[in-house]
Order: C-alpha cells, then sequence, then structure tokens
C-alpha cells in the first residue's frame, strides 16, 4: 500500500487554515478536499491549491483515495461527522471537544477501536515545547510533589462574534462557550499534568454577554488532583484581552508560571540548580515561527498532525490519543454539571 497520505478538512472556519497548514508540512502527504455547507468557505480555503471544493460530505468519505479527515465544524455535529467517516474507513482528527456528551464520546472511541482507525482529538498545546518541558520537569521530580496550581485565561469575545454565529453561544450548538471552547486547552494541558482532576466546586455567569448568548461568557472552579493538588481555574470572555494563560504550579522542590500563548512562555522559575539549568536550557531555544491562521493558536497544530500521520503510517500510539480527548471531555462536563448549567443535547 502507498504511504502516500491524503486528507480531507471538513468545515472550513476559523481553524481550517491550522489544518491545511500543517497537513501540507508533512512529507508524502496531501489536502485534496475542502468541504464546508457554505461553498464559499470552501472555495477561500482552496484558492490557488488545487484542493477539490465541495457541499456534500459524502461525496469526500465516498472518496477511495482519502485516507483520513480533520473534523472542523460547530461542536454538536462533531460525533455525527467522526462517526460517518469512521465507518467510512478514515482516520479522523476531530477539533475540540470529542463529542457533546460522554456517552457520544465513548461510543466513538470504541468504533474506532473497533475499526481499526486513528482517533485524535486536537490538544496541540500537549505539544508545546514549553509544556513538554514542564512535563519533562515534573517526571523527572524537579518540583517535588505537587501541592497547588492556578490556571487563568482571558479571551476577548465581542457581541459580533455570538450575533453571526448560528451555533456559538447555545446549549445546543457549542454544548457551553467560555470553557468547553476557549477554555478548553488550558483545561487539558494542566489535567495531564496533574495526572488527572475532578471537580470540587465550580460556578458559572452570564455578565457583558448575556443579551446574545445563553451559555457562560465566565467560569471558575476548584480542581483536585489523584494526589491531593489543589488548582483553582477560571476562564473569561468577558474581557477586553483578545488572548492570555498564565499556568502556575507550585510543587514541595519548584515552582514554573508558564502560557499557551504564542509563543509559550516560561515566565517564572524557581527550584534546585537541575531545574533552573533545564529552565535556562528552554529559554535559549529558537523562538517559534508565526503561525497560520489565527495568532494565538500558535505552530502546535503541525507537531499535533506530525504525530497523527505517523499514528496512521505506523499504527503507534499518539500523544494526544482518543482516550485523551474523552478524559477531557469527562472533566468539563463534570464541571458544567457541578456547577449546575444546564446543558441541552
Amino acid at each position: 500500500m502507498s504511504s502516500h497520505l491524503n486528507h480531507a478538512v471538513i468545515g472550513c472556519g476559523r481553524v481550517a487554515p491550522n489544518h491545511l497548514d500543517a497537513f501540507t508540512a508533512v512529507p508524502d502527504t496531501s489536502v485534496t478536499w475542502a468541504c464546508d455547507r457554505d461553498l464559499a468557505a470552501a472555495r477561500a480555503l482552496a484558492a490557488g491549491t488545487g484542493i477539490r471544493v465541495t457541499t456534500d460530505l459524502a461525496e469526500v468519505l465516498a472518496d477511495p483515495e482519502v485516507t483520513s479527515v480533520s473534523v472542523v465544524v460547530d461542536h454538536a455535529q462533531h460525533a455525527e461527522i467522526a462517526s460517518a467517516a469512521l465507518r467510512a474507513g478514515k482516520h479522523v482528527l476531530v477539533e475540540k471537544p470529542l463529542a457533546m456528551t460522554v456517552a457520544e464520546g465513548a461510543d466513538l472511541v470504541a468504533l474506532a477501536e473497533r475499526s481499526d482507525r486513528v482517533l485524535s482529538t486536537v490538544s496541540q498545546h500537549r505539544y508545546d515545547p514549553v509544556v513538554l518541558a514542564v512535563r519533562e520537569w515534573l517526571a523527572a521530580g524537579l518540583l517535588g510533589d505537587l501541592v497547588s496550581g492556578s490556571v487563568t485565561l482571558q479571551c476577548g469575545r465581542t457581541e459580533d462574534y455570538y450575533r453571526d454565529s448560528y451555533w456559538r453561544g447555545t446549549w445546543r450548538g457549542e454544548g457551553g462557550s467560555a470553557l468547553v471552547n476557549q477554555g478548553y486547552h488550558a483545561l487539558d494541558v494542566v489535567d495531564w499534568l496533574c495526572g488527572g482532576l475532578s471537580v470540587v466546586g465550580a460556578a458559572t455567569g452570564t455578565t457583558a454577554l448575556r443579551e446574545v448568548m445563553e451559555t457562560e461568557d465566565t467560569l471558575a472552579a476548584v480542581l483536585r488532583g489523584t494526589s491531593g493538588t489543589l488548582v483553582t481555574y477560571s476562564v473569561t470572555v468577558a474581557t477586553a484581552v483578545p488572548w492570555r494563560t498564565r499556568i502556575t504550579l507550585i510543587g514541595t522542590a519548584g515552582t514554573v508560571v508558564f502560557d499557551l500563548d504564542h509563543p509559550g512562555t516560561l515566565h517564572f522559575v524557581e527550584g534546585g540548580p537541575d531545574l533552573l539549568a533545564r529552565a535556562e536550557e528552554l529559554r535559549g531555544r529558537v523562538i517559534e515561527e508565526p503561525p497560520a491562521g489565527i495568532g494565538y493558536y500558535g505552530v502546535s497544530h503541525r507537531l499535533q498532525v506530525a504525530d497523527f500521520c505517523a499514528a496512521v503510517r505506523h499504527r503507534r500510539p499518539m500523544l494526544a490519543d482518543a482516550a485523551a480527548g474523552l478524559g477531557t471531555l469527562r472533566l468539563l462536563r463534570e464541571l458544567y454539571e457541578v456547577s449546575g448549567s444546564h446543558v441541552a443535547v
């Protein structure tokens, strides 16, 4: 069988350029289809590339030359389209979240296993050099035992962002807002670094944007790790700041402060000489190049897509596999449940 991979991008909105860029960067891999309910959006993504465009998902999935697909549509369609692609024999990379409900997500993971297809949820920040370095330091014991953490995200969204969308800011289309959309990656990364989190308490609010959304524009929570680590987490889209994250992890032997911005930055480190030496080496690395698409998405889509393509070719496990996407989905749904938010699916 040829090792060449043909990929299709299904959904041609805000993050689609990152998928096009990332798959184009992988050797012996081509993007051959752009599919969107809006033909103009598909044409805009494919402009000047020779990529075929369509509004018909069935046409893409029926193409025997298509190896894999990106599912880059509204949240409510993730499970249905990913399931159809898996049943058509395609490998699937789906933007977060994996599905709207844990049951749907679990069904997708089981289907991928039965079909022997690769399924992955986009968790590109797990591939950020700063995040990978912090994970190595934790594994080496350079921070000691984790006792505390804090996560904050500001991501400004205007009223037009919700007014101009048929699905954002709705329980049925988005399944939440500030947490499941903008706050997903910060939650995913810290859950991963802490070895799993559960919810102690959570609350949501809709303040500045209540006229244009039925979901939350702000969420705050307290989380606990399996070893007792306590983490505070907050996210808001009711801010004038376009994008700003800060993650602090405090251990008995060291403390680190970093972000998921572009480029990811290590802001503070304190601890033993080995930790300080590794931090200095990290700071000396080359700055990331400008990403495709929206700037704060970064360039780590390329790293996850390279991992995805290697998993397809060699059937090796991914850093962000299907189980990882299901785990983060469980955690964010627990946050909504504990906060008393209504999720209509």
